[in-house]
């Protein structure tokens, strides 16, 4: 690959973590609180040959469509991630960051922003297994509610990513699952995922 697409790659990541950072409120102070924080996601799955860019919204949790809620509701995710293989596979090690905010403020702890590390990445066991442009990954975080709380070292797992069609909008799809007491799976409306393929520079 050369130099100047692997800057726009770079750069592209860069712009969907920074997307998703703009979209969260201030971190909340720290706080006492009780959540779910679950054991280290297991890698699993094959081997992965390519690694994952994305940001965007998601509205819809069933799937099913991919329309914008009422805006009163605040009921939408918008998010942020790049996500890698290791070098060696076996063990799926991974590497990468995620940016995930939650905007309802009936979810847990009022909404929150969550901060992830990658620690995994290989191809999904659920339903997508069979998609080759699907992939897996988590690791652990912070979790800063809008309640004033916050948790660190809460595990997390994008059950899968899935790069389908361009525009993303209304093809690609994404779900999560952090700690043990919010997942969020839909279409995305807004955004993009990208799949890449690994070069000797990843």
């Amino acid at each position: 690959m050369n130099q100047a697409r692997h800057l726009s790659l770079a750069l592209g990541a860069v712009a969907a973590v920074l997307f998703a950072v703009g979209c969260q409120d201030a971190a909340s102070p720290p706080g006492n609180i009780t959540a779910g924080v679950t054991p280290p996601p297991k890698g699993g799955g094959p081997c992965a040959n390519f690694r994952l860019t994305g940001g965007g919204r998601v509205d819809q949790r069933d799937h099913l469509g991919y329309a914008k809620s009422t805006p009163e509701s605040h009921d939408f995710a918008t998010f942020g991630f790049q996500a890698r293989p290791s070098s060696k596979c076996p063990p799926t090690d991974g590497s990468g960051n995620l940016e995930w905010n939650e905007h309802n403020p009936a979810e847990f702890g009022g909404g929150f922003a969550f901060h992830g590390r990658v620690t995994f990445f290989t191809t999904p066991t659920d339903e997508t297994a069979a998609d080759g442009r699907c992939g897996r990954f988590g690791g652990f975080g912070r979790l800063n509610t809008r309640n004033n709380g916050t948790l660190e070292d809460v595990s997390f797992e994008v059950n899968h990513a899935c790069d389908v069609a361009e525009p993303g909008v209304g093809n690609d799809h994404i779900k999560i699952t952090i700690g043990t007491v919010y997942t969020r799976h839909g279409i995305l409306s807004g955004g993009n995922i990208q799949q890449h393929r690994l070069t000797g520079n990843n």
